[in-house]
């Protein structure tokens, strides 16, 4: 009959149970870099949320403001050199 001690004497045995531990801790460690790597890019991502979200915002913002006839009149002047009709356009010359 074989005893658990006489078992744990061999070198066999010991190997055995050496690689199994670092079977197992090279799963584990793969694992665990994967999971560092995707709250890496979980917060990568929420900030670049947060900055889409902040632009949207502006725009959002500068979209309202260019519906005003104010800022419509403003554009037809300053960009396109639209008048009034009963209004007479002067331009002064650039040295």
């Amino acid at each position: 009959m074989i005893s658990i001690r006489s078992i744990f004497h061999s070198k066999i045995v010991w190997a055995i149970i050496l690689l199994l531990i670092l079977y197992v801790v090279f799963l584990f460690s793969d694992k665990y870099a994967r999971t560092l790597q995707l709250k890496e890019d979980i917060k990568r991502l929420e900030s670049e949320l947060e900055e889409l979200k902040l632009k949207n915002n502006n725009l959002s913002e500068e979209v309202e403001s260019l519906k005003s006839d104010k800022s419509v009149e403003k554009i037809a002047r300053e960009e396109l050199g639209l008048t009034k009709p009963d209004e007479i356009l002067i331009k002064g010359i650039e040295k």
